[in-house]
């Protein structure tokens, strides 16, 4: 039989369409009759009818366009990328233009298959364009499971890509901050979570690859809230299947977390100066109209009136000054909310990760080792942090779950206190450390209502010992000298109370002593702390019962406290360097409950006080006694700041973190009788009632930075008070 003879077939214009409708179309014209059959590619099996089977053709063509690539000849490799190219915003019907992506992808996914051997480096632009489609977005559930398969195919064949698709993948843990459905950011965050754990389970060592990813499509600080709820609830969700990274995507989350409560504190404090040299209202109180964003009018009237007179513009400078500090506060408002919601996110995640066993009761083992690793990751971040004001309720709030976390944390803050005989090198080194563990240990066992008062004793009595410890180092090294013996020695008790050879140290001593012994003071002011909140567990009646608060003139202290008069009445006199409200209310509670009388030594400490203030350095310009004793280096400075103003779990003011803390939260509790005339009388001008004023505000309040107003959060009036 003679040779069929075939008419070349003319080329068609085509109009202008999609790179994938291009492919296809390419195709679906070469398959229409095989004198059209590139001569490259094999000729394929035919039907009985001589139709080129449409997937082997596609296979073929992959082949083809691959090997291409290595001769020079790229045309048909970019039609293949174009065929996996795919943007959800690239067309304004995404619904059609998913389905119509779904439609025509698969067969090529199935082509793709069957090649992935030869995905090297060398086809970098289609295996990007693979990893960075938008294809979990598409509703087809079938070119889901296909395209997964694909990228598994791909990344257990050439493990050099496992960057760039966790990179890939990451993206799309803000997916949903926009407004999207729940439901549809739900199931794409289950598809994503879905392939990273097929990732992770087929090359373990990718760990390092996955947190890298995370950490560079992390959300800046200042991105929508919604957004970094998402993602670092995504994050936390990475935690559950990939046991590998539990460590660094932890870190990520408290860093996160910690440098947006650092930022608010700042911002809280800057408002709260801008606040005192003006004439303005509260930190927070915030007009509807600035609220709302309606800040043009104060600028159009002010170019308006360009022209008017001297008055008019101080009037206009005023507005726009108080226009700025009108969206400082708004900005400020909106990262107080931004911590709220992120510190809960990370509270919630937590009460699921502590669940009890239903039929024992306990804590699963992974609970524990999850401690374990938030203990390690405070001190490594939250401890060294100064301004952090409520990160660390999240340390807080697990202890609350076992009584044996409560222990571990206490003891790892009298580890990191140390012990009281060191080099005075070694001391000056770790000193920022040893007062930040001090202040944690008395703020939780003043604050956490879940630490018994069997706990709350031994506390007080490892402090206790401690201090007297360090006495007795201080006077063997003042032993040498005679004269320094001499002034070393432990004042008595009238001396401390102003009689005959009282002497307090001048303030150029004290900024050297208030170095030197940063940590003794620390501890000291620890102890003072925890018994104004806790001395109800400290003491107990004559005959063994309980405290009756009406009842206070016969207590029976507990041993713990032996040691503490000698401490208090040193010559080293700790309530000089002490925060003066701790001191003052030390005083106050001591007093009530006959425990201690000590205000006569304040006394003594306000008139040294303003006798050295008077010539020395800074005080003209009004600075208080513990500012002019710290001004000698900036360690000094720290050290005093610390001492002054850092109670680490001082209320919490998040209205919605808040609700996972109010339950195990230990609120401050007035002494049962007020302290009576005579009292007053003995303690001189540090007992007018100018003076005691307050003084418990300042010390349930004292913190940081102001406790932040209720109406800085959002839900509550402007005018609100907390």
């Amino acid at each position: 039989m003679p040779a069929t003879k075939h008419t070349a077939v003319k080329p068609i214009a085509k109009p202008a369409m999609s790179h994938t409708a291009s492919a296809e179309a390419d195709l679906a014209l070469l398959t229409a009759t095989p004198a059209a059959t590139p001569a490259a590619v094999p000729a394929a099996s035919s039907t009985g009818t001589g139709v080129v089977s449409k997937q082997v053709f596609l296979r073929k063509f992959v082949e083809n366009a691959l090997r291409q690539v290595k001769e020079g000849s790229i045309d048909e490799y970019r039609k293949l990328v174009q065929v996996f190219a795919f943007s959800r915003h690239a067309s304004p019907n995404a619904a059609a233009a998913e389905a119509k992506y779904a439609e025509s992808v698969v067969p090529w996914i199935s082509a793709l298959s069957e090649n992935v051997s030869v995905l090297d480096i060398t086809y970098r632009e289609l295996v990007q364009t693979v990893l960075g489609s938008d294809w979990v977005v598409v509703a087809d559930d079938r070119l889901v499971h296909r395209y997964t398969t694909l990228v598994l195919q791909i990344i257990s064949a050439h493990p050099e890509w496992v960057p760039q698709a966790m990179h890939a993948m990451a993206r799309w843990f803000s997916f949903g901050a926009r407004g999207r459905d729940a439901a549809e950011a739900g199931r794409v965050h289950g598809r994503v979570h879905v392939l990273v754990q097929e990732i992770y389970r087929a090359i373990p060592t990718c760990g390092s690859s996955l947190v890298a990813a995370l950490s560079d499509a992390w959300p800046f600080k200042a991105a929508k809230t919604n957004m970094q709820v998402l993602f670092v609830r995504n994050a936390l969700k990475i935690i559950e299947y990939a046991a590998g990274v539990r460590r660094e995507v932890l870190r990520l989350v408290l860093n996160h977390v910690i440098q947006i409560d650092v930022e608010v504190q700042i911002e809280l404090e800057d408002l709260e100066s801008d606040s005192e040299q003006g004439e303005d209202g509260g930190v927070f109180e915030l007009d509807e109209e600035l609220a709302s964003g309606n800040a043009s009018n104060d600028n159009s009237s002010a170019v308006d009136d360009s022209g008017s007179d001297d008055s008019d513009s101080d009037d206009s400078d005023s507005d726009s000054i108080a226009s700025g500090m009108g969206r400082a506060r708004f900005n400020a408002k909106k990262t107080v909310g931004r911590l709220d919601a992120l510190l809960s996110t990370l509270l919630a995640w937590l009460e699921q990760q502590c669940q009890p066993d239903p039929h024992t009761g306990e804590l699963p083992e992974a609970a524990s080792r999850l401690f374990l690793l938030f203990l390690d990751l405070f001190g490594a971040i939250v401890l060294p942090t100064f301004k952090s004001r409520y990160t660390q309720f999240v340390v807080f709030y697990f202890c609350a779950k076992h009584p044996e976390y409560s222990d571990v944390f206490l003891g790892t803050m009298v580890g990191n206190i140390g012990e009281p005989v060191r080099s005075a090198a070694q001391d000056r080194a770790s000193s920022m450390a040893k007062v930040a563990a001090a202040a944690y240990l008395s703020s939780f066992v003043a604050r956490a209502k879940f630490v018994a008062g069997s706990i709350v004793r031994n506390v007080v009595g490892v402090l206790v010992q401690w201090a007297n410890a360090y006495l007795d180092w201080v006077e063997e090294q003042a032993s040498h000298s005679d004269s320094a013996q001499k002034k070393m020695r432990a004042r008595t008790y009238s001396q401390a109370l102003g009689g005959a050879g009282a002497q307090t140290a001048p303030v150029a001593q004290l900024q050297v002593e208030m170095e030197r012994h940063a940590v003794f003071f620390a501890v000291t002011q620890a102890v003072l702390y925890m018994f104004c909140f806790r001395w109800r567990d400290l003491a107990q009646t004559q005959d063994g019962g309980a405290v009756v608060e009406s009842e206070l003139d016969d207590l029976r202290w507990c041993a713990e406290l032996d040691g503490l008069q000698r401490v208090v009445f040193s010559r080293l006199n700790p309530l000089r360097a002490c925060a003066p409200a701790v001191a003052q209310q030390f005083a106050s509670v001591a007093s009530q409950t006959n425990f201690m009388f000590c205000y006569a030594v304040l006394q003594q400490n306000r008139r040294s006080n303003i006798g050295d203030a008077a010539g020395a350095p800074g005080a003209k310009a009004g600075l208080p006694i513990q500012s002019i004793a710290a001004a000698g280096s900036a360690e000094q400075q720290m050290l005093q700041a610390r001492l002054d103003s850092f109670f680490p779990f001082d209320p919490m003011a998040l209205p919605v973190s808040r609700q996972f803390i109010d339950s195990i939260y230990l609120e401050w509790q007035e002494v049962g009788d007020a302290v009576s005339d005579e009292e007053s009388d003995g303690a001189g001008d540090e007992g007018t009632p100018e003076d005691e004023a307050g003084m418990v505000d300042q010390i349930v309040g004292m913190s940081i930075s102001p406790i932040t107003p209720l109406s800085a959060f959002p839900g509550h009036s402007y005018g609100s008070q907390l």
